[in-house]
């Protein structure tokens, strides 16, 4: 115990804090080539499959928007082609089925921007039927 003087505890102190301080910079170090090495280019790829991803859903949420809407407009052609052949043979119809056919053929020339022989032949029977 009489070997150690102020001196070498003042040494042994210096020591430790360069010892202690390079050991922070070393991981320091480490931790920005483990940043780069492996967290840049793992976050890349993740942000690039979710750009991936988000076109994907984007371009099927455009395709079934797209079959809906033939769908829809496949099924106002259908009733009003059922109801101008009714109409045609003569068959008594309720208010509440002429509505409806109303409600299809707006429908279809106003969201559905149909204007084909159902057209037409809307016209000429509803003309017809009045």
């Amino acid at each position: 115990m009489e070997n150690i003087t102020l001196g070498t505890i003042a040494s042994n102190i210096i020591w430790l804090g360069a010892f202690i301080g390079g050991c922070l910079l070393l991981l320091k170090y480490a931790k920005s080539i483990f940043k780069k090495v492996i967290t840049e280019p793992i976050t890349n790829q993740m942000l690039e499959n979710k750009r991936e991803l988000d076109k994907k859903i984007t371009d099927l949420q455009t395709d079934l928007n797209q079959k809906i809407n033939v769908l829809g407009a496949d099924q106002c052609k259908n009733y009003i082609v059922r109801y101008l052949a009714d109409v045609e043979n003569g068959e008594n119809l309720s208010e509440v089925e002429t509505e409806r056919a109303y409600d299809a053929y707006e429908k279809y020339t106003n969201l559905y921007h149909g204007n084909s022989y159902i057209h037409s032949r809307w016209n000429k029977v509803m003309k017809n039927r009045k």
